[in-house]
């Protein structure tokens, strides 16, 4: 495989993935930076791995198939551990991270200027053109307990590059869904992070993910790290 793996949790997908990936490709060809795609999938009840499947042909596409789904953080954590890549770009499979943006979160780790690279809605530059007022309130609420546990301005959106070991070796279990937050909330401090802009889209097919699970997962997450920091204070 290549140094790079591009990976891309799935769950229901189907109308998504012939879209993304001729996005993707377009990107990878005029770029220059060579790249594998690792689709993995959590028991999508559609033809999301058919889909995936069609496309392995190109040389550069993986299915890691799971039956059953443990959530998104576990799609991620197992599909680190399953390449040897040197280097992993998550992002969301609904178009919502724009593939385009894919070498600016690269770049920063391959000339070793940084350590990890997040795709942010909140820096200059970042815009988020499909939602209403009230939505940019709410993923602002949403987003404020998070900035007590790191340094960066949009720790959820869930599209970031870094060194495949530091999720690939995680050594705590994740209870929610963003991976990317949990690895900033525990190894942030001593790592080199930049976040660069990006146009956040709503997804035109398939349906949200979001509901009073994944909020339940998130406020979970957030008390097991309050947690551990607690803990730590109190052993040292």
């Amino acid at each position: 495989m290549s140094m790079v793996t591009v990976l891309i949790p799935t769950l229901n997908e189907e109308a998504n993935v012939d879209l993304i990936l001729n996005r993707i490709f377009l990107v990878k060809e005029s770029c220059g930076i060579d790249f594998d795609i690792l689709f993995v999938d959590s028991a999508s009840s559609d033809n999301t791995c058919k889909k995936v499947s069609s496309w392995e042909s190109q040389g550069s596409v993986f299915l890691l198939r799971r039956e059953i789904n443990l959530g998104l953080a576990g799609a991620v954590i197992a599909g680190a551990r399953f390449v040897k890549s040197t280097y992993l770009l998550v992002m969301d499979a609904d178009l919502s991270h724009p593939p385009e943006a894919i070498p600016h979160l690269l770049r920063p780790l391959l000339e070793n200027s940084h350590d990890m690279v997040v795709g942010s809605r909140y820096v200059e530059g970042g815009t988020m053109p499909d939602w209403p007022v009230t939505r940019k309130l709410y993923s602002k609420l949403a987003t404020f307990p998070a900035l007590f546990f790191c340094n960066v301005k949009d720790p959820l959106a869930g599209f970031f590059a870094l060194k495949r070991e530091l999720i690939a070796d995680f050594p705590v279990n994740v209870p929610g869904f963003k991976i990317g937050f949990a690895v900033l909330a525990e190894c942030g401090t001593g790592l080199r992070i930049l976040e660069v802009p990006i146009e956040f889209r709503d997804r035109d097919y398939g349906k949200s993910k979001m509901n009073k699970g994944v909020i339940y997962a998130y406020l979970r997450q957030l008390v097991s790290i309050a947690g551990r920091r607690i803990s730590k204070r109190v052993l040292y």
